[in-house]
């Protein structure tokens, strides 16, 4: 049985100001706001931001009754980063253009020392850190061609 997943995917985030960080999103990653909902007995307001060319989404919560004020921070048990992923390496030479221009503070483009592709790191409002990732898929074909030749993707 193979079990299938398209890349797209959607990540829920705790933030200290959801008004700032929806703003944020919407102009750094060119999301469109598309729900703004406070479900019943579950002590939060969540927004939920979509990209419209390819429906990554991003859903920003708020705790009702306020947050403690800490920052994130990657170090800690949980969440590290989380990434977008662009179709081709030269969509990040875009990107890093957008970011600069919107005055978001970012890494420029980088290469990873592995060969598993190239990226962009930022930061939101909340210091989430985040990545704008281009994936080698030919890296990844040739450790999974090695696996497939030592019998490991067969058992």
């Amino acid at each position: 049985m193979t079990l299938r997943l398209d890349g797209r995917t959607h990540l829920n985030l705790t933030v200290t100001d959801i008004e700032r960080s929806t703003e944020w999103y919407c102009k750094v990653f060119q999301m469109i706001q598309v729900n703004d909902v406070i479900p019943p007995e579950s002590g939060f307001r969540f927004v939920t931001l979509v990209h419209p060319g390819s429906f990554a989404s991003v859903v920003l919560g708020r705790p009702l009754a306020g947050i403690d004020g800490d920052v994130f921070d990657e170090s800690r048990v949980g969440l590290h980063h989380f990434a977008y992923h662009v179709p081709d390496r030269d969509d990040l030479d875009l990107w890093a253009a957008h970011l600069t221009e919107a005055g978001v503070e970012h890494s420029g483009v980088t290469t990873s020392a592995h060969e598993a592709g190239s990226q962009i790191w930022l930061r939101d409002p909340d210091r989430i850190w985040l990545e704008i990732y281009w994936v080698n898929r030919d890296f990844f074909i040739r450790r999974l061609r090695d696996r497939w030749r030592t019998g490991e993707l067969r058992r």
